[in-house]
């Protein structure tokens, strides 16, 4: 009891900063659940932790003084606080996991208009991808990696702080608006991703209906199915590094804008 009550002063002076430390965790936890090779499946629970207390240590300094002047009267406060910063978290941590769905949708769109949509892939998010998905999203993946993400997640999330003030919820209403048009732009982005793709598809179709119409005792699917799958093969390898280099282009914009960068 002596004991308690001698160290009862620095536990004291050290709650704010434990709360503050736990705030900033808080954030920073539910986006790197979410955040392009620090969220993916194949990176251990431990690892994506040790990330998530490695960024609040890095970003403390910034938003400490604004955590300690937070007025704190009961645990409902404490709560309260919490909850807005993962609420924040999880808006932040969608923004950037978005963009890892636009090369999924790609990937399925591709492989269906290829006639190889019911050949699997690697597991990498869901439980059946393509190979298509899986190329582009390990490739992906890769390229955020290598162009240094680590060091522009750590300055856009401390900015972050300048546009979803420490402890404050965002607007449900703004909220389910920027989500509507997010997820909007993701569907026309892997669209325009996957448009030579579509328009292969498209010829392929119409040639395969020309020669039905011409010669219908052709078996023409089966001429046609290797035809179409080696030319899409061939696109793919064209098409892939500048699909991968547009997507790094609206990734690095996405981490200079949250809200409104470009996909």
């Amino acid at each position: 009891m002596m004991a308690l009550e001698y160290f009862a002063p620095v536990f004291e002076d050290a709650a704010p900063a434990i709360f503050a430390l736990g705030a900033i965790f808080m954030r920073i936890s539910a986006i790197a659940f979410f955040a392009p090779g620090i969220g993916e499946r194949a990176i251990p629970v431990r690892v994506r932790l040790t990330v998530a207390i490695a960024f609040t240590i890095v970003l403390a300094p910034m938003v400490y003084d604004d955590a300690r002047a937070a007025e704190i009267a009961t645990l409902a406060d404490v709560v309260e606080i919490y909850a807005a910063e993962a609420m924040v978290g999880l808006l932040i941590g969608f923004a950037l996991r978005i963009l890892v769905f636009v090369l999924q949708i790609a990937g399925a769109m591709i492989a269906q208009h290829l006639s190889l949509s019911q050949l699997f892939g690697p597991n990498i998010g869901f439980d059946s991808e393509s190979p298509f998905t899986a190329i582009l999203v390990m490739a992906g993946v890769t390229l955020a990696v290598s162009a240094g993400i680590h060091f522009h997640l750590a300055r856009a999330l401390g900015e972050a702080y300048e546009v979803f003030p420490f402890g404050v919820f965002p607007g449900a209403s703004d909220t389910a608006e920027w989500t509507t048009h997010r997820v909007a732009a993701a569907l026309t982005k892997s669209i325009t991703l996957a448009s030579p793709f579509i328009v292969l598809g498209f010829v392929y179709t119409m040639a395969l209906a020309a020669a039905n119409r011409a010669m219908p005792q052709l078996m023409a699917a089966f001429i046609g199915a290797p035809a179409i799958t080696l030319a899409g093969f061939a696109l793919f390898a064209v098409a892939a590094p500048v699909i991968l280099n547009d997507w790094l282009a609206g990734f690095e914009r996405v981490l200079l804008d949250f809200l409104a960068g470009a996909l």
